[in-house]
């Protein structure tokens, strides 16, 4: 999903929700419908006992995010996460593992966790024993030996069970530094009315999508098929690795690769300024007011989202519009391909400096790696998006709706891609390239893509090689 719970960070006074952790605010308000909470004790996977934990849990008015007390029994944990509701599920552990304790503490969502995680590592006091990183941020904890190798506690026969883009961006080698969580496949998100107004679809590879831009923007000038994000960097990096135009390498050691300016990126970063330039496309920030009124007006009639984005619409759309919106598939750079992208998404480590490490491990893997945590974790108000491959080929999961789709599924294109989506590398320093505003004229006709990304190419080049990295391109 694309981050949390509440705003990640002020970057040039603008709001950002980077997805990918943990649920969002948003979704406590959405009717996802997608099992009433509690419906999940009717779940076929769940044993009896469970599913009477969970109709407990149903019938209780728990304050939001926080668990029952620990009672002394067993292990005590503490773990830092920001999910609505994930106290539900945390409960149920407690209920369910009567040697172990887990606290819940919500010290905040994304940068503001990291801050105090950072800093209670380098104190070496005051350090969770489980913490929810997202898979951009966890290469940053990998290279100070911050987390541990769940391998050595079992981790390994989760691995059929996940997507194999979550399970390879959680693992060096024949380490596993986390469990994947929630994730983000990327598809189309569209109002079909509008589509069907100008007799326009979007096409199955990205060359028919930029006819279908100029055909729909020639139908209305003054509406256009999608709006381009340049400056949202997760989401343009994110998009990057379908086209195989990840711009960063690193597998642990004191090598990454920085390329910005090679022929992939380059062909990606062309494109979309031949779209931008054309006016097909508008290029302009997301998740603004602005960006809503335009989704809500019929000035886009896609969004280039992910499979938390329509969720952020409820609050947001119109009732005019109710109904209306279908999901694409993500079109293709190669005609017959199936490269899926990913955008977001949360993994969950056990931190070195945890003193039970192996019953840390036994908490992250069933809260990640269960259909009993799952049939929790997916319902409002956590509302998460899986990587957890049994669930995503639940037919109830992958069938369920949303009131802007109607009775349409919501999550049946990104469950089909989650399994195909390009694994990417991320480097350690990607709290530092996120907070870059390089691509940001993009949008107000001052600066290219192809010149911002030679400008990236630089700038992250000479970052890296001050963090004392070698870097090739």
């Amino acid at each position: 999903m694309k981050r949390a719970s509440t705003p990640r960070e002020q970057r040039c006074g603008k709001t950002w929700y980077r997805a990918g952790a943990g649920g969002i605010a948003a979704l406590t308000t959405v009717s996802l419908a997608l099992v009433a909470p509690g419906a999940a004790s009717a779940a076929p996977r769940a044993s009896s006992a469970f599913a009477t934990t969970l109709a407990k849990l149903a019938a209780a008015n728990y304050p939001t995010n926080t668990t029952k007390a620990c009672k002394g029994h067993g292990v005590q944990l503490e773990a830092w996460i920001w999910v609505p509701g994930i106290y539900r599920t945390v409960d149920v552990f407690n209920e369910t593992h009567p040697g172990i304790c887990v606290k819940l503490d919500d010290v905040g969502a994304g940068d503001t966790e990291y801050v105090k995680l950072t800093d209670a590592i380098k104190a070496n006091s005051g350090v969770p024993d489980v913490a929810e990183v997202e898979f951009d941020e966890l290469p940053s904890y990998e290279i100070t030996h911050s987390v541990v190798n769940l391998a050595k506690y079992g981790a390994d026969k989760y691995k059929k069970d996940f997507a194999p883009f979550a399970w390879e961006e959680v693992s060096q080698g024949s380490a596993v530094y986390a469990m994947p969580g929630d994730s983000g496949p990327m598809d189309l998100f569209c109002n079909a009315k509008e589509l069907a107004k100008y007799h326009v679809t979007p096409g199955s590879t990205w060359a028919a999508f930029a006819k279908a831009a100029a055909a729909f923007h020639k139908a209305d000038p003054k509406a256009y098929l999608t709006v381009f994000d340049p400056e949202d960097m997760q989401y343009l990096v994110s998009l990057m690795g379908q086209d195989n135009a990840f711009p960063f390498s690193w597998s642990g050691g004191a090598a990454v690769t920085v390329n910005f300016t090679g022929a992939k990126q380059m062909q990606f970063a062309n494109y979309w300024q031949r779209l931008i330039s054309a006016g097909d496309v508008k290029a302009a920030a997301d998740f603004q007011n602005a960006f809503w009124s335009d989704l809500n007006n019929g000035t886009y009639a896609c969004w280039v989202t992910s499979a938390w984005g329509p969720s952020y619409l409820a609050p947001n759309l119109t009732s005019a519009s109710l109904g209306d919106w279908r999901t694409y598939p993500l079109p293709q750079w190669k005609a017959g391909a199936d490269v899926a992208a990913n955008w977001g998404g949360s993994t969950y480590p056990v931190f070195s400096a945890s003193k039970h490490p192996a019953q840390a491990a036994e908490f992250s893997e069933w809260m990640n790696g269960t259909m009993q945590s799952w049939q929790i974790m997916y319902t409002p108000p956590s509302s998460l998006f899986p990587t957890f491959l049994p669930l995503l080929h639940e037919k109830k999961f992958v069938s369920s709706s949303i009131p802007a789709t109607g009775t349409t599924p919501i999550f049946n294109q990104a469950a089909a891609a989650a399994p195909h989506v390009a694994a990417v590398s991320w480097p350690p320093f990607m709290t530092y390239f996120l907070a870059l505003t390089t691509t940001a004229n993009v949008i107000n006709g001052k600066g290219t893509l192809p010149g911002d990304f030679k400008q990236l190419q630089s700038i992250m080049t000479s970052y890296a090689k001050s963090q004392g990295f070698k870097v090739s391109s």
